[in-house]
């Protein structure tokens, strides 16, 4: 009787709690462990070519990037870091900063193919892409909440490729806004659109972002528009 106690004990514990761990997901971070990038190596190669896709969109915007806006800049650059780099690939940019690093290639993605941005929390699920949890299309709250993780406020907790984020609640259209950090104090984004026009790519250093004339986009930690430098989680 006692040992079939502890069986039912058993079995209840994981009816209840089986469902919030996944054998894929050890670190639960909501992304399978097969296309997280766990080589120091790889990690900086990923940072190192999506910040060099996402600046060269200031010179000579890819006619491969649809979606202009903060949040289509960083998916864009995002996808294009993890594809296979040959010929075919590089004739899509006009101009491409100068990469050392090896080239990344894990898109389509294994498991979860080309839905590689979640949109909900929990560990990953072998139906998440089903579900509609993980898609190819996210914005910048959800890019900021489910696909990467906070670092801090402080420029010196941010690293090439991570990513920053704004929150507006009055602002037209999206309140949340993202950027790129591409190291030594410099920042590209896009301004989004509006009524007016289509908005425009900026890279400037974070020193002027300071001097602008609104206070709300200064990034510094005493500023609670400015939600903080954000790592993508398959790097970290």
């Amino acid at each position: 009787m006692r040992h079939l106690l502890v069986k039912l004990l058993i079995i209840l514990f994981f009816m209840t709690f089986a469902s919030a761990f996944s054998p894929l997901d050890a670190d639960a971070d909501g992304y399978p462990d097969v296309v997280e990038l766990n080589s120091l190596r790889e990690r900086e190669a990923f940072l190192d070519w999506f910040s060099a896709i996402a600046e060269a969109q200031y010179t000579a915007p890819s006619s491969e990037w649809k979606y202009r806006d903060c949040s289509g800049l960083i998916r864009f650059a995002y996808i294009e870091a993890l594809k296979r780099k040959d010929g075919a690939w590089f004739s899509k940019f006009p101009y491409l900063p100068k990469v050392k690093a090896i080239p990344i290639e894990n898109y389509p993605m294994p498991i979860i193919s080309r839905s590689v941005f979640r949109v909900d929390s929990g560990s990953f699920q072998l139906d998440d892409v089903a579900k509609g949890r993980m898609v190819g299309i996210a914005s910048a709250f959800e890019l900021m909440k489910y696909s990467s993780k906070f670092i801090g406020k402080r420029q010196e907790q941010a690293k090439r490729g991570d990513l920053l984020f704004f929150i507006h609640p009055l602002a037209e259209g999206s309140s949340y806004h993202s950027m790129v950090y591409l190291g030594d104090g410099k920042i590209v984004y896009h301004t989004g659109a509006d009524l007016q026009d289509d908005g425009e790519v900026r890279l400037l250093s974070l020193e002027t972002l300071r001097r602008h004339p609104d206070p709300s986009w200064h990034p510094d930690p005493s500023n609670p528009n400015f939600l903080g430098f954000y790592r993508w989680k398959i790097v970290d």
